[in-house]
């Protein structure tokens, strides 16, 4: 009977799945000639962003490397209105002085060491005009000391006088105040470096050429006082690795120190010449690189690639060379082998290497207050 009655049992429906929402259809891509143009004046900001920033970099190329143009000293710079060459990289617009110290330092020495070259770059930005003018290492005059007070002294010795182990930047500093005082000239910057990184600044731009106006030499030459390396240079123009190059300047035998000063500006007007002629541009990383090693300055790196920038569109075959030691006559009544600047030849020095009258009259009349003029 039960089993009857089961069978009479409707069948167990299932349970229906519920409904599952379609997926909306992906709107149509809308073609993009059909799209709505933007704002017109996006557009035009856009392009004009893209100009400036051109432009911009058109402007700090060139100021680093001008493009060369045929028939022209000049290159061509693209100027950024309101903004010098020289503002652009933290430099005054006004002339500026940068002291050039050569250290002749031998490997292992450590401690002060007396200056053996010794050359004010004055930059005129303005005017672009640039000159160089040296100073004898030999030269009397009153060096500033510590503790107040002056001592006279060849001027070579003021960066010993000045030189403190605890203070950076003493040494250059007492050699400018020692120019200030004695000649009347403010020094802006310095750029201090020894045989060494000169040797490498002469390497990583492949060497320098200079004409030798009179054939000299040294046989038992020496940079480090272990090492013999004759050397000699016949007259004419001679293209000289960096160990020649420093030895160039550096040899005193069978010639005076004046000639040696000469011969110190040659090779710095060269190695100038060489990093700022557009042929150089491939080599500026590299010399960047050494130049960041090799010396000692207060010149940022910004205000140093600007220094190079202004050199190189002043081009260094229009820097003014001039030499103190053309004004130095031996002091016969001193000690040791030093030499007294003359005030006339002097001022006449200073106004040309600087395009200053005021600045060479200047520094006549401090030689004459300063009791040390002959």
């Amino acid at each position: 009977m039960s089993s009857d009655a089961e069978d009479l049992q409707p069948p167990t429906e299932e349970p229906e799945a519920p409904e599952v929402p379609e997926a909306p259809a992906p709107p149509e891509a809308v073609p993009e000639e059909a799209r709505p143009p933007g704002p017109p004046w996006r557009r035009w900001l856009a392009g004009l962003a893209l100009v400036l920033v051109a432009y911009g970099v058109l402007a700090v190329g060139t100021a680093i490397q001008p493009v060369p143009l045929p028939l022209r000293s000049q290159g061509l710079t693209f100027p950024l209105p309101g903004l010098s060459t020289a503002r652009l990289f933290a430099l005054p617009d006004d002339p500026f002085t940068v002291l050039i110290v050569g250290l002749d330092r031998r490997p292992g020495e450590e401690g002060p060491t007396r200056t053996d070259t010794i050359l004010l770059l004055r930059v005129d930005p303005d005017r672009d005009r640039a000159g160089i003018l040296s100073i004898p290492r030999d030269a009397l005059v009153e060096i500033p000391l510590p503790q107040d007070g002056f001592t006279v002294d060849r001027i070579n010795t003021a960066f010993v006088f000045g030189y403190d182990p605890d203070k950076g930047g003493s040494a250059p500093a007492s050699l400018r105040e020692a120019i200030r005082h004695n000649l009347g000239l403010r020094v802006d910057y310095h750029v201090v470096l020894d045989v060494r990184g000169a040797d490498r600044m002469i390497d990583a731009v492949g060497g320098v050429s200079v004409v030798v106006e009179r054939a000299f030499g040294q046989e038992d030459y020496s940079d480090d006082d272990v090492h013999v390396v004759p050397q000699f240079f016949p007259e004419g123009k001679l293209h000289m690795n960096s160990y020649e190059a420093v030895a160039y300047s550096r040899i005193r035998e069978g010639s005076s120190d004046l000639e040696r000063i000469q011969r110190q500006q040659q090779v710095a007007e060269a190695l100038i010449a060489k990093a700022s002629s557009p042929r150089s541009f491939w080599r500026l990383p590299m010399l960047w690189h050494t130049y960041r090693g090799a010396v000692e300055s207060d010149l940022s790196t910004w205000q140093s690639v600007g220094l190079l920038a202004l050199l190189k569109r002043i081009g260094g075959d229009d820097i003014v060379l001039r030499s103190l030691g053309d004004a130095a006559v031996a002091c016969t009544s001193c000690n040791a082998s030093t030499l007294l600047l003359d005030p006339q030849e002097t001022a006449r020095l200073v106004s040309e290497a600087f395009g200053d009258d005021g600045a060479g009259q200047e520094a006549a009349q401090r030689l004459i207050e300063a009791g040390i003029a002959p």
